[in-house]
């Protein structure tokens, strides 16, 4: 086998330039949606500082990379807060709705038919099968497959709204054990109610999901690696240290200019 030569296609070179320095914010090279910005930073230090000489020069190409680092740090920031706030957003909406979910399945009988815990299927999957369950009631009324139907989406957490056609269906089906055929009146209420409540959460199940589109773009906004332990905390040392080395680069750069004019 011969020596590996490295990556060949212009995707593989980008990310082992990426790989090189591991967390995003540290790396010291500009990344190519950075040029521009950089470019304007440059021109701008040099319109201000009119450096002279090879070392000024060099400092103002780490003032450059430090106000880019800078941004980076403010970046991550923003984006973990969003990330904060979305996740919030749903524990909340989650733990809203939990004792009221509990509610409709005692009533129904389905408390304790899971035995181990299982998740929902995602917003759009649940969109699919409630939209696919609303056409089904409205052309031939509820039946007792739909409530396994909607165990299925759920599993053992389902939403309020989801929790309570469970319990109209489970009712459905036991009167109509009891009674035999129901009375056309009340099945087409029970088919209403049922119908109203299947719509009204499947507008709640379109809000979850652009939380969870919101919540991907998020997470995708960059395929670059972050820092992941104590997110929070991590970025609030990259910034004190990105100040740190600033203040450092304007001493050296004042220092530089002081042996200067003293050559002089």
């Amino acid at each position: 086998m011969g020596d590996a030569t490295g990556p060949r296609t212009p995707r593989g070179k980008l990310r082992s330039s990426r790989n090189a320095a591991k967390h995003w914010i540290e790396s010291r090279t500009i990344l190519s949606d950075e040029q521009a910005e950089a470019a304007t930073l440059r021109s701008g230090f040099e319109e201000d500082f009119k450096p002279e000489g090879l070392i000024e020069h060099e400092i103002i190409d780490d003032l450059v990379m430090n106000r880019l680092h800078k941004r980076r740090i403010d970046v991550a920031m923003t984006r973990e807060f969003a990330k904060a706030t979305i996740e919030k957003t749903n524990e909340l909406l989650e733990n809203k709705e939990r004792p009221a979910a509990r509610y409709w399945l005692r009533l129904a009988g389905l408390v304790g038919r899971h035995s181990l815990e299982v998740e929902p299927a995602r917003p759009d999957i649940c969109i699919y099968a409630l939209e696919s369950l609303i056409k089904r009631i409205a052309d031939r009324g509820p039946d007792p497959q739909d409530l396994e139907l909607l165990r299925i989406v759920y599993g053992s957490r389902p939403t309020e709204r989801a929790a309570r056609t469970m319990h109209m269906l489970a009712d459905a089906e036991t009167m109509h054990s009891e009674k035999g055929d129901l009375a056309a009146p009340t099945r087409q209420k029970l088919q209403e109610s049922i119908l109203a409540t299947l719509r009204t959460e499947v507008g709640e199940q379109r809000e979850r999901e652009e939380l969870a589109s919101e919540l991907v773009a998020i997470e995708c906004a960059s395929d670059l690696t972050e820092p992941a332990p104590n997110k929070l905390e991590t970025l609030q040392r990259y910034r004190t240290a990105n100040m740190r080395e600033f203040t450092h680069l304007m001493d050296s750069l004042e220092r530089v200019r002081r042996l200067r004019r003293n050559a002089d």
